[in-house]
């Protein structure tokens, strides 16, 4: 039987405005996760920096967020930014040990969650931290010495390499399937959504549908340079590649929803995606690299296709036709729905404030 009336401390990452139309990623998971919680009789208090426009408690750590700040560095450190995001978890952990018996239980999204582990010796209220970033050696080190991190991550793939960790458990990251309405009959295009970074590598998929003669169209508002102004602006013709930058919330769906497929070439070892459970909501398929939890969300050759390289990215455009968009909608609703999120996280709740 499920305990309500718990109370929950919940730690954003201090870089946007919670809930802003063009914000996603983990600062969303964040307001779904509180959110969910609240309906469920519990109750929320978020932690962050800048704006919050949810009807949960909201700590306002900081008035701006570090990305509404202008640093120039002629008169300040180029550390400045991460000097403020150590700043803010420090200003956090003191709330936290202040208020101790305000919460039942701490939830930390932010990037920087392990530096809570020293805390977590010293209060009674457990600490969870909820890995959204790919771990690395000395953070393994870190957390391998302590018998009980109390780490979630977001997908099995983060942990490769890592398996000497005692983690509690897996959460998949999940979406409000209310947002993302779907679309059987797709307009005439591909997509690419995401930082214009090579880390993405929009390069390959602009190779890709130039390859197979297709429109594709690429969003992002997080440009990485020189990267983008030597690989990928050269390639952009403004008729069979366009780049429409950042977009918001309607335009967004409108996007993801009236695509052939999202294509997601990813170099790097990927944590979650949640572009990817977003556009198969829509019953758009993915066409992406096996990289990090690519194999984890999608499901080869139902929901799209896992390919190797450009060339057989182009391939996979050819024949999308043959993924069922019905199928990319129904694994969504069966795996990585807000509310079964929200059900995993409330189970970890339970079980260690029990």
């Amino acid at each position: 039987m499920i305990n309500k009336n718990k109370k929950i401390a919940i730690i954003a990452p201090p870089f946007t405005n919670l809930l802003s139309q063009k914000q996603r990623g983990t600062e969303k998971i964040v307001c779904e996760m509180a959110e969910g919680l609240v309906k469920r009789g519990h109750k929320a208090t978020i932690f962050g920096a800048g704006k919050y426009r949810g009807s949960d408690d909201f700590v306002q750590v900081f008035k701006e967020t570090i990305s509404e700040r202008k640093f120039d560095p002629a008169y300040i450190e180029s550390s400045r930014p991460l000097r403020l995001e150590t700043t803010y978890l420090a200003r956090v952990m003191e709330e936290i040990s202040r208020r101790e018996k305000d919460f039942d239980i701490v939830f930390n999204h932010a990037r920087g969650g392990y530096l809570f582990l020293p805390l977590s010796k010293f209060i009674k209220i457990p600490i969870v931290s909820v890995i959204h970033l790919p771990l690395f050696e000395e953070l393994g080190e870190l957390l391998s010495l302590h018998k009980n991190p109390n780490i979630i991550t977001i997908s099995n793939s983060q942990r490769k390499g890592f398996e000497n960790i005692n983690y509690l458990t897996t959460v998949y990251n999940g979406i409000n399937l209310n947002e993302f309405e779907f679309n059987p009959k797709p307009k005439d295009y591909f997509l690419f959504m995401g930082a214009l970074g090579e880390h993405k590598n929009p390069k390959d998929a602009i190779l890709a549908a130039k390859d197979a003669g297709v429109k594709l169209i690429l969003t992002g508002g997080k440009i990485r340079e020189p990267y983008f102004s030597k690989e990928i602006k050269p390639l952009i013709d403004g008729e069979k590649i366009k780049y429409l930058g950042e977009v918001k919330d309607e335009e967004r769906i409108e996007l993801l929803k009236n695509a052939k497929a999202l294509l997601f070439p990813i170099k790097w070892q990927e944590p979650f995606g949640l572009v990817m459970i977003e556009a198969m909501a829509c019953g758009t398929p993915v066409v992406a690299y096996p990289n990090g939890a690519v194999p984890e969300v999608v499901k080869n050759k139902e929901t799209g296709f896992i390919v190797n390289n450009a060339g057989q990215m182009a391939e996979a455009m050819k024949n999308i036709e043959k993924i069922d968009r019905r199928k990319c909608r129904e694994r969504v609703e069966r795996y990585f729905t807000e509310e079964k999120m929200v059900n995993d996280y409330e189970k970890i709740m339970n079980k260690l404030t029990e």
